[in-house]
């Protein structure tokens, strides 16, 4: 690493992460040295979730390095609440940990992390006696968590403080880290925004005349299928090395489904009806799609990049729960829908004479997690889980009556075992 790379690093630049981060902040090695299993299960678990170590001990940094190589070490951020914005956005930080915190941390860490709705925890993976946070880091921590040696030992002292084992403590920090950050955001906010305005305009049947220069929303089914022509054949394509299979191209189709905007640089089928994202960059990349969103707040954050600019044309979009009841009624838990199954939600809700699927892969195909991407970890990102939304798909295909045309071994081998299943079960007695 260069000087340079090292100077934007200290000021709270280091490179973008793509994927979730945990964060293990501490001051002393042995802390960490506790934490190894702890690691070690979590990378396992969730082998796209990145974990990200740092130190106020600036001499801890190349033991960490090489003690924990699959993790990534960076100097915490300035004191400075601009810095560690930065910091905790570059690396799309959703929970951050200290490890037997001795005092008070810096207060512009703990200001911005709760600013931003990073859960923010306590752990000692060396006993309880290692818990001593400050009256300020106490004020804000969500949880005081001693990781336990054995069962015998787990339990509960109060509703914050817990006794949990490695598993335990995996699967806690699994459920965290799907959390939506911007709602919460969103939720935690006194006062709303320029989007929520412009959004709540845009709603409003006696006021929607306002924006409409600017943005159009569709608030049903109907008027989204209108918008559409009533199309008879859709195409729905998620970003798994399936989306390019050959045939699709010679597959005839009366509207494409896609997600997020991976694929708009590739080549192929790169003309949308219909993008389902929740991204800011999808928002600005795609020009002439409607868009699909699953939150408020994410419709509030396309209201002010596509509404207020006047260098695009008129935006279109809804909220996908507006359309399906199937994604409001079923039971994500902690977790929450894709927006592939968002996306099929919504086509299925349409009623397609028929319906093409590809790009669904579970995180399954031999080709890699994406075309041409045989680095990211096959794996769903903490927030979703193979088998919820596996279980969800196969319910929404059986309730489907049209031609269903499954293009993909993974999903096409799934749905063919549930319906063998699904018969079976009609004629044993």
């Amino acid at each position: 690493m260069t000087i340079v790379d090292r100077a934007f690093e200290r000021l709270g630049l280091p490179a973008p992460e793509q994927e979730r981060t945990l964060w293990l902040i501490g001051n002393k090695l042995e802390p960490f040295e506790a934490m190894a299993a702890t690691i070690e299960a979590t990378t396992s678990r969730f082998p796209r979730l990145r974990i990200l170590l740092s130190s106020y001990d600036s001499s801890l940094s190349a033991h960490l390095s090489r003690r924990f190589p699959n993790c990534r070490v960076l100097a915490p951020p300035p004191d400075n609440g601009f810095f560690v914005r930065l910091f905790l956005q570059r690396c799309d930080v959703r929970v951050a940990a200290f490890l037997e915190p001795e005092g008070d941390v810096p207060a512009a860490l703990l200001t911005t992390l709760k600013h931003r709705a990073v859960t923010i925890l306590a752990i000692s993976a060396r006993g309880a006696a290692r818990l001593a946070p400050g009256r300020r880091m106490a004020a804000v921590c969500e949880s005081l968590i001693e990781i336990a040696d054995t069962e015998a030992n787990v339990g509960a002292d109060d509703v914050r403080h817990r006794h949990l084992t490695t598993r335990q403590t995996v699967e806690l920090l699994g459920e965290l880290l799907a959390r939506d950050l911007k709602q919460l955001r969103q939720l935690n906010r006194e006062r709303r925004g320029l989007g929520a305005g412009i959004l709540a305009l845009a709603r409003n049947p006696i006021w929607r005349w306002m924006t409409s220069s600017r943005l159009e929303r569709y608030s049903s089914i109907s008027e989204l299928r209108d918008a559409l022509g009533a199309p008879d054949t859709i195409l729905c394509l998620g970003n798994g090395p399936s989306s390019e299979d050959p045939i699709l191209p010679t597959m005839k189709y009366d509207a494409l489904f896609r997600v997020n905007h991976s694929w708009l640089n590739r080549g192929i089928l790169t003309k949308p009806d219909v993008v389902f994202t929740g991204g800011k960059p999808t928002m600005r990349a795609v020009r002439n799609a409607i868009f699909g969103f699953q939150t408020g707040d994410a419709e509030e954050r396309f209201a002010v990049i596509r509404g207020v600019t006047s260098l695009v044309a008129r935006a279109r979009f809804f909220n996908a729960n507006e359309m399906t009841g199937k994604l409001r009624s079923y039971v994500w838990g902690a977790l929450r829908p894709t927006n592939g199954a968002s996306m099929l939600a919504v086509a299925v809700a349409l009623r397609p004479a028929r319906l093409i699927v590809a790009g669904i892969d579970l995180f399954q195909h031999q080709s890699g997690t994406y075309p041409g991407d045989m680095v990211t970890p096959n794996a769903y990102s903490p927030g979703h889980s193979r088998d919820t939304e596996l279980d969800f798909l196969l319910n929404l295909f059986s309730i489907y009556d049209g031609e269903l045309s499954i293009v993909g071994e993974a999903l096409r081998s799934e749905w063919e075992r549930f319906r063998n299943d699904a018969g079976q079960r009609q004629i044993d007695p």
